[in-house]
């Protein structure tokens, strides 16, 4: 049995509007792969702004996560950043941060360390071409870096829900202009 979890999105205007479409036009699959797209493109943006589709700012990385990423940016051991031991140019000769590690710490983020998460999010046509459904066939299981854990957080609150699959309200807008535009082209 494959682990996976839903986030079911009930949009009351674009609910209205497929069904307007979908009295009008029998195959509805060309403006499903449209908002596949879009909505797959917009939940692969959240992973640059570290940001849920409420709007909501993700919670910012432990501290014990952010020591992790120093140390395998400068190959020191944490509260040790001398030069002895320390990658070719990961520290100054004084001992302090290079620009480049100064650089690679600063865009350390929540969710986007090997990338593998954001990578693998897509869309499925689905229920005939009437509708489609996002996301991703990464770890759906409850465990330290799975998707549902990073979605919803995990059961003992030590990993905070940082959501990623949703629906924005600039999300439901362009999802309306991909239907009006179809809509518009059916009829035409």
């Amino acid at each position: 049995m494959t682990d996976a979890f839903a986030v079911r999105l009930d949009s009351a205007p674009v609910l209205a509007r497929l069904a307007e479409i979908a009295r009008r036009v029998d195959d509805l699959s060309p403006a499903m792969r449209a908002i596949g797209e879009a909505l797959a493109e917009s939940t692969k943006e959240r992973f640059s702004t570290s940001t849920g589709p409420d709007g909501e700012a993700w919670e910012r990385l432990a501290a014990s996560t952010v020591l992790g990423r120093l140390q395998q940016i400068t190959g020191g051991t944490t509260g040790s950043y001398r030069t002895r031991g320390a990658k070719k140019g990961a520290v100054n000769k004084d001992g302090s941060l290079s620009k480049r590690s100064r650089r690679a710490l600063e865009n350390v983020k929540p969710l986007v360390d090997t990338g593998i998460l954001q990578d693998t999010i897509r869309y499925q046509i689905i229920n005939g071409g009437r509708g489609v459904a996002i996301g991703t066939n990464r770890f759906a299981g409850e465990w330290d870096g799975g998707a549902a854990v990073h979605q919803f957080g995990n059961k003992k609150g030590t990993l905070p829900a940082r959501p990623f699959l949703g629906l924005s309200a600039g999300d439901e807008t362009a999802v309306l202009e991909i239907l009006d535009r179809f809509l518009r082209q059916a009829i035409a």
